[in-house]
């Protein structure tokens, strides 16, 4: 019986907190999701895990559970992956498993013909003609070969025996292991600016070639996330090896301060990926 109150009181309090962070009932769905994921972890005693997120609902989910107290492992088949899932482990166990049967997350490798040019967008808007659900997919990996597609490991089935094209493209379909996944490496753009300061709106503008003031607006609109995490703060301070990504847009990178202008700004190295 305490048990159960405990749980209806731990429930009222995570509502609350789910009240003061989601700002649509598509993202109040989610959060109870995953707070219910988390739950279940720890009273079951068992790995639990969300589908993936992209880059604003996992900053969602983070807010959520550095309010409860609870510890979730952000992870989407790689080191850098961008779409992640949360996984909630269990005291009995000391990592996310990369492989075997408890692991969630499946590579489906495309290979297309070398005459043949695919693009990310080709990829995704063939698996979304498939019917299939954003958050199945993780990350789409293009290069030379084709594609490694990140999945969850229950759609891969149906992948294998439905998905055969790409921007009318022809594919083979093959399931690997996540050892071995291709992470290519990224084009880098290099650019030289000046800044009147390392705030996040002026670096913003800087890298993605805007007006700070629309800079400004993306950033209090959350579409700016520094180092994965999003930001909502215009004057956060940027520091060298931070990483930006501006949802929709692409992704950069300050690489180094070169120092000052003879008009007192900041020179700056930068990098534009992809």
């Amino acid at each position: 019986m305490q048990s159960k109150e405990r749980g209806h009181r731990y429930m009222a309090s995570t509502n609350d907190i789910i009240s003061g962070i989601a700002r649509t009932q598509e993202e109040r769905i989610l959060l109870t999701q995953i707070a219910q994921k988390a739950e279940n972890c720890r009273e079951k005693c068992y790995l639990t895990h969300t589908k993936f997120l992209d880059m604003h609902e996992a900053a969602l989910a983070d807010r959520l559970l550095r309010s409860l107290g609870e510890r979730g492992i952000f992870w989407g088949g790689y080191e850098q992956a961008e779409r992640r899932m949360v996984f909630f482990l269990p005291e009995w166990m000391d990592a996310v498993p990369t492989e075997g049967e408890d692991c969630p997350i499946v590579v489906i490798r495309c290979l297309r013909s070398k005459n043949d040019a695919l693009t990310h967008r080709d990829y995704l808007g063939s698996l979304m003609g498939l019917g299939l659900r954003r958050d199945g997919i993780g990350d789409i990996l293009v290069s030379e070969h084709g594609a490694d597609i990140l999945v969850l490991k229950d759609i891969a089935p149906y992948l294998l025996m439905h998905y055969s094209q790409a921007g009318r493209k022809h594919l083979q379909t093959e399931e690997i292991p996540l050892t071995q996944l291709i992470v290519p490496e990224e084009k880098v753009t290099m650019l030289r600016d000046t800044v009147a300061s390392m705030r996040l709106d002026a670096v913003t503008a800087s890298l993605f070639r805007m007006s700070r003031a629309k800079a400004a607006d993306a950033i209090r609109a959350g579409k700016v996330f520094v180092n994965q995490q999003e930001c909502i703060h215009t004057d956060k301070e940027i520091a060298v090896h931070d990483r930006i990504t501006l949802r929709g847009t692409g992704r950069g990178e300050v690489a180094e301060i070169l120092g000052e202008s003879k008009k007192g700004r900041v020179v700056l190295s930068l990098k534009r990926f992809g």
